[in-house]
């Protein structure tokens, strides 16, 4: 199969973990453990390549990328050897992707000048760029999918920055044969799928949800921007939530919580209450752990190939729907198993 070239904006933890899952799957073919798709449309994930990269912090600008993922303040957990490679972080512009508490603790900003990222993303034959800005860097993101489509490029927008979501935007890539997936990652198997999951359940039971809960608890440098930018991601989260619901339930409440011991490793607390029949009540409370960034690596590689797929057939229409499997807060909310179902059906080949 033909590879297919990356940019990433942002060589934090979620992209460590991506390199070293290419570089796990690419060396242990034969291994599927983790994988939801091994294979989609007959793109493996060792068909993606990284040939560009995008930060901020002085630690990570004009480095080897391989050099930049290990480079503070990413310390999360190891899951495999990434790929050799001779990528240079480059110096993207800052926008706001930080917040004066993030320069304080987590980010040294270089003091290069940022360069020009369409021409950047022209030289490296980038067909896809992928944005793991931190929660709350609206402006940076919106300047990210401008220079992308500048390139030619299509945008996965990983965090919670209304932008697959607003009709404007989608007409932009469309207009261009260009995919567009958003917003809001979701984790391969994380609290808010979880709770969507156990959502939809009590609804097929008949049961009337009278509160729902969710807290996530984390200590990376994500969370600790969100214990200062929360609300775009508690949105998120919550209207994922709520799409599962009708009007005569209680609306869902999803917060999210810095703790600085927990760093990449996530706990999560689900605490559902509801009433079934006779108003008999029936509750139920669910602790959830994981490591934050390779849960996110496994639906990273299934929505790069994705795009790879619309984009060949010239179906970047279809990208809002597929984005229901993978995002939190895509154009179209669909149940997990209808949006599974309708993502499969569009790797076929009658599509």
């Amino acid at each position: 199969m033909a590879a297919i070239n990356i940019a990433l904006i942002g060589v934090g933890n979620c992209a460590k973990s991506l390199l070293e899952g290419i570089g796990y799957y690419t060396t242990h073919q034969d291994d599927t453990t983790g994988l939801m798709h091994p294979l989609v449309s007959g793109y493996h994930p060792s068909d993606i390549h990284i040939v560009a990269a995008f930060d901020i912090d002085e630690r990570k600008v004009g480095k080897n990328i391989l050099e930049a993922m290990r480079s503070e303040p990413n310390r999360t957990t190891t899951i495999g050897d990434a790929l050799p490679s001779t990528v240079v972080v480059q110096r993207g512009p800052t926008h706001d992707s930080i917040i004066p508490e993030l320069r304080e603790f987590f980010i040294h900003e270089s003091k290069e000048p940022a360069i020009d990222v369409a021409e950047a993303l022209r030289k490296s034959k980038a067909e896809t760029v992928i944005n793991y800005l931190p929660t709350g860097s609206d402006k940076a993101t919106y300047a990210y999918a401008e220079a992308a489509l500048a390139a030619g490029c299509n945008f996965i927008n990983c965090m919670p920055t209304p932008i697959a979501k607003d009709p404007s935007w989608r007409k932009k890539f469309e207009a261009a044969g260009l995919v567009l997936m958003g917003d809001d990652i979701k984790s391969q198997l994380g609290a808010t799928i979880l709770n969507r999951t156990l959502l939809s359940l009590l609804k097929m039971r008949g049961v009337r949800v009278i509160s729902s809960d969710q807290v996530n608890y984390g200590g990376n440098a994500d969370h600790f921007n969100l214990h200062y930018r929360p609300h775009a991601k508690e949105a998120s989260k919550e209207a994922a939530l709520t799409s599962m619901l009708t009007s005569e339930d209680a609306r869902p409440a999803a917060r999210m919580s810095y703790t600085e011991k927990n760093y990449d490793h996530k706990r999560a607390t689900i605490k559902i209450q509801g009433k079934l029949f006779g108003h008999a009540p029936v509750s139920m409370d669910i602790v959830l752990e994981d490591e934050d960034s390779p849960n996110s690596g496994g639906v990273v590689v299934d929505a790069v190939r994705m795009a790879k797929v619309l984009r060949e057939k010239g179906m970047a229409e279809h990208a809002g729907k597929a984005c229901a499997f993978l995002m939190k807060s895509p154009p179209v909310q669909m149940p997990e198993s209808e949006a599974l179902a309708f993502f499969d059906q569009m790797t076929g080949d009658s599509l």
